[in-house]
């Protein structure tokens, strides 16, 4: 053990009735980064929060810098330099960045509570805030950053912490390619400064952009570690999975009805104000067929969101039209588009897709809300039960139980009950975006296959993305969003990849 700064030896943790790791064998070296890989449920959150002191372990032991500790609090954990970047920012809104980072470090030497507000506070947090690359003064709250920012002040109270060891659990699961790219450039950053880095992660293209070697858990066992030098995206996903992984993307058995017949759904000089961002679409013409997927893929600030959004109402048309069917309509609200077919699936589907603490069954019905409600309670009688169960079956999720709450869900089981929401409300047109964002391998297979078949079926879809290779392998056509214009629109038969990241300027996420 001379290099590793800490090993684990037969770690278990059981909670009633779950045992959620069986005996897991890691080590971490000085000045790496090593990823921590698997399905949701694999166990890899609850392995990070030991280390971290959420937890205490069942049974097992821990080695940090060659001696045997005992880890029972977070105050353990960073008395021997360990801290924990947790997936959702833990940082307190209506307090400033300073004042944030000082919260990581009270109970240390200094009075620090006295000190609040002082120069030195200001200039400590400017000091770790120009290691992660911040730019921001440290009086701003925190609650006028944004989701990546959060994310990095986090990063930079670790430092404050004097952490030798940061485990980052699922950090780039609420953040943007742009954003997660970034916090990697700093993950770098902090390796040439001997940090030492367990990355949680579900995304295996994260694992061969960031880390030196992986491990693979499932069902709360390490079955799988090597070099990522030694290894392939392939071999890491069948450990992933414990079988040969299907393909990544599915087949495409036809194109709708491009070329021929009437759109479905068409844009014509369409522009959009969104507030606070002033003009986010410019003159955008776009038509979608039956049966056909159209990808929109621009990267952050592209205004692909705020397209999605103002399909449904969301956000103000300044200029254009819109035409459903060859018949010109006018959508206001949510309520509107709901009511002409078209269903807007937002990237984030927890704050804007889902109610989280209803039930899959209640937040499948949504969309039939008015129908079911009586002096303002909504009751879920059998029929939209068994309904929900009818989704349930044919989307897989997992639990299969209508009266599970949504916000226990995985992320791409989630993703599953706002399609069902989708296809439960009748609509014909499906705007999808970010679909597979957040969610892990198996989750990600199923759902790019679900889309396929949904175009297969007749559905209109329009799909939102910053994966260049998505939109290549799941649209018919792709048109390419650039600073709120459509630059082109092409047959995805007929274009490379490399030409779609040279229109986006260099930049294309991977899947």
């Amino acid at each position: 053990m001379a290099s590793e700064v800490l090993v684990t030896r037969g770690l278990v943790k059981e909670f009633p009735g779950v045992v959620a790791l069986k005996g897991v064998d890691f080590d971490l070296r000085h000045s790496e980064i090593h990823a921590l890989v698997g399905q949701n449920g694999a166990g890899k959150s609850t392995f990070v929060k030991i280390l971290a002191g959420v937890y205490s372990p069942t049974r097992g032991k821990i080695y940090v810098r060659g001696s045997k500790v005992s880890i029972r609090s977070v105050l353990d954990a960073k008395r021997l330099g360990i801290t924990l970047v947790h997936q959702e920012a833990t940082l307190v809104p209506n307090l400033s960045i300073a004042e944030n980072i000082a919260l990581g470090i009270l109970g240390k030497e200094g009075g620090l509570l006295k000190r609040l507000g002082s120069r030195e506070l200001l200039d400590t947090a400017r000091k770790y805030l120009e290691v992660v690359g911040l730019d921001i003064d440290p009086r701003t709250k925190v609650e006028s950053l944004g989701i990546g920012e959060r994310q990095l002040v986090q990063v930079a109270r670790a430092l404050a912490e004097d952490a030798e060891i940061i485990c980052l659990d699922e950090p780039t699961s609420p953040l943007t390619a742009v954003e997660s790219r970034r916090l990697f450039e700093v993950m770098k950053e902090l390796k040439t400064r001997g940090k030492s880095m367990v990355f949680v992660t579900h995304r295996v293209e994260e694992v061969f952009t960031v880390a030196d070697r992986v491990t693979v858990l499932r069902d709360g066992v390490r079955v799988f570690s090597s070099e990522v030098s030694k290894t392939d995206p392939s071999e890491v996903v069948r450990y992933m999975l414990g079988r040969e992984p299907e393909h990544f993307y599915p087949a495409k058995v036809s194109v709708g009805a491009v070329g021929g017949g009437k759109p479905r759904l068409r844009l014509v000089g369409l522009t959009v104000l969104a507030e606070g961002k002033g003009m986010a679409l410019k003159n955008v013409t776009l038509e979608v067929y039956p049966g056909e997927v159209l990808g929109v893929v621009g990267l952050l600030g592209s205004g692909k969101t705020e397209l999605g959004k103002a399909l449904v109402g969301m956000y103000r048309v300044a200029g254009g039209e819109i035409y459903l069917d060859g018949v010109k309509v006018s959508i206001k609200s949510p309520v509107d588009a709901l009511r002409l077919g078209i269903f807007y699936i937002p990237e984030d589907r927890r704050r804007e897709g889902l109610v989280g603490n209803m039930s899959i069954a209640e937040n499948v019905i949504l969309p039939k809300v008015r129908e079911l409600s009586a002096l303002g309670l909504v009751r879920v009688p059998e029929r939209e039960i068994s309904t929900a169960r009818k989704w349930i079956e044919h989307l897989r999720v997992v639990p299969p139980k209508p009266s599970f709450k949504v916000m226990y869900l995985s992320g791409g089981n989630q993703q599953k009950v706002v399609i069902a929401k989708a296809l439960e409300s009748n609509a014909k047109v499906l705007v999808l975006d970010e679909p597979t964002f957040g969610v892990d391998v198996g989750a990600k297979i199923e759902i790019r296959k679900l889309v396929r078949n949904l175009a297969e079926s007749g559905y209109s879809i329009i799909l939102l993305t910053s994966d260049v290779d998505e939109a290549v392998a799941l649209s018919d056509r792709v048109a390419v969003l650039v600073n709120g214009e459509i630059v082109g629109v092409y047959r995805t038969s007929e274009v490379s990849r490399e030409f779609l990241v040279e229109l986006l300027g260099g930049s294309g996420y991977g899947s």
